[in-house]
């Protein structure tokens, strides 16, 4: 009993301790990330009297052809209306209220501090915002009222459909070949916000209408980008702070500055970007299955090579080669199994080490009877892997790697000579080398 504790002591005490990985089958989606501007078809609508405005339609909704869209009050007299009678106004119900939580919901999501500018402007557009519900539920409850009191105020009305914008900010009308570096600068980018109660003259801007569900990102673009999607006519693009992920048409055009830009082109969520002018978004470029495994337990190993050709097999059908053996009588041939790692269309691959049958300089022949054809073992070509640690020692076992992100790779499922599901493979290669025992 004594001599087992002893023997249990220091087996433990001399176990190597390996951190390892069990192999799982996974995907990994490859994102590029950009920031872009919003180009689309903008009419801007200029005021047609002095006085205080008011607007009927809600930033980012719909007005059809004939519709009213705001009023004008030249004498003040609705002002003055407005202030007496705030407390029979329902500024914001549920509904608008989780508009309001949606925009702030995605201005935090694209919050940097790097663009700490953007905050005034979120807050900004959220002060619009509230005034506006304010103003559309005056005239859509209180209208008779204030007529009837005498207050008159001058109606406009659309004469085209579209999605009603409150905001101008000098991008309006900017095309693919008027694309520059200045334009993507958002630290000199400078929006007007449109908003009920100011005080606008004839021949202002008095609201921005969008024409089109047609819309396009454009986005300056490095060599690299050129050479990856240069021969793309489609890109798979993720918004990550809306939620969602889409097809768009893509083309590479040369911007006013000379410098080339992607141009993304998309036919529906312009809705969804009423308020934006620069985005975020991301270029899907793999989404890729296999076996995933992360990136410290890749490692590489020289292994000898033979050509294809030599490889043979026996009557029971193992593999091998025929060695050659040189006596006192001539040269003959002898049948070995080594371990091969890995063949491609070329060469297989062997450990030439003290276990392996065959060692670097011998030869190997195309049969027995042909020992003229033959091939001396010596170039080397590395190989990608893994150890293998299931038998309690390390098995170099190749992989050939689909794609790698975010410290993790997908290598091919199912490859010959390479990893299984479930495999428990060293998590640092570092730390151990081939054929090292574990657990002893």
């Amino acid at each position: 009993m004594a001599a087992y504790f002893v023997f249990t002591f220091f087996s433990i005490r001399n176990r190597v301790q390996v951190n390892f990985y069990e192999v799982e089958e996974g995907s990994l989606v490859k994102e590029h990330t950009y920031t872009g501007i919003i180009l689309r078809d903008e009419q801007i609508v200029e005021a047609a009297d002095n006085g205080y405005i008011y607007y009927y339609v809600a930033d980012g909704r719909k007005v059809a052809n004939g519709n009213p869209v705001y009023s004008i009050d030249e004498t003040g007299d609705l002002m003055n209306y407005i202030q007496t009678h705030a407390s029979e106004i329902e500024v914001l119900n549920s509904s608008k209220i989780a508009d309001i939580r949606m925009e702030m919901l995605h201005d935090s999501r694209s919050f940097s501090n790097r663009d700490f500018k953007t905050l005034y402007q979120t807050k900004d557009t959220l002060d619009a915002h509230v005034i506006e519900y304010a103003s559309v539920n005056i005239f859509s409850t209180l209208s008779d009222e204030m007529r009837a009191d005498g207050i008159r105020f001058k109606e406009y009305y659309s004469d085209m459909t579209g999605t009603v914008c409150s905001y101008t900010d000098g991008y309006e009308g900017i095309t693919d070949t008027d694309l520059g570096s200045s334009l993507f600068n958002q630290s000199s980018y400078d929006r007007k916000i449109l908003k009920s109660g100011d005080i606008v003259t004839a021949g202002d801007p008095a609201y921005k209408l969008i024409t089109s569900e047609n819309w396009k990102i454009a986005f300056p673009l490095e060599k690299e980008d050129v050479q990856e999607f240069g021969d793309k006519d489609s890109l798979r693009i993720s918004f990550s702070d809306k939620g969602f992920s889409t097809q768009a048409w893509f083309k590479i055009v040369s911007g006013a500055d000379g410098n080339q830009y992607g141009i993304l082109s998309l036919d529906s969520y312009q809705i969804q970007f009423t308020s934006d002018r620069f985005v975020k978004f991301e270029i899907v470029t793999n989404d890729v299955s296999g076996l995933k495994i992360p990136d410290k337990s890749i490692t590489t190993k020289n292994f000898s090579i033979i050509p294809i050709r030599y490889l043979t097999a026996d009557e029971n059908g193992n593999q091998g080669f025929f060695k050659a053996v040189v006596g006192e009588t001539g040269t003959s041939t002898q049948f070995v199994i080594p371990d091969i790692y890995n063949t491609d269309e070329e060469y297989c691959y062997v450990d030439c080490n003290e276990q392996c049958p065959l060692q670097t300089g011998d030869f190997v022949c195309a049969s027995p009877s042909d020992t003229e054809d033959r091939y001396q073992i010596g170039p080397l070509k590395e190989l990608k892997g893994a150890y293998n640690i299931n038998k309690g020692y390390t098995v170099f076992k190749k992989v050939e790697i689909l794609e790698s992100a975010n410290g993790y790779s997908i290598v091919r499922k199912n490859s010959s000579y390479g990893l299984q599901v479930y495999d428990h493979i060293v998590l640092d290669t570092e730390t151990v080398h081939d054929g090292q025992l574990l657990y002893r």
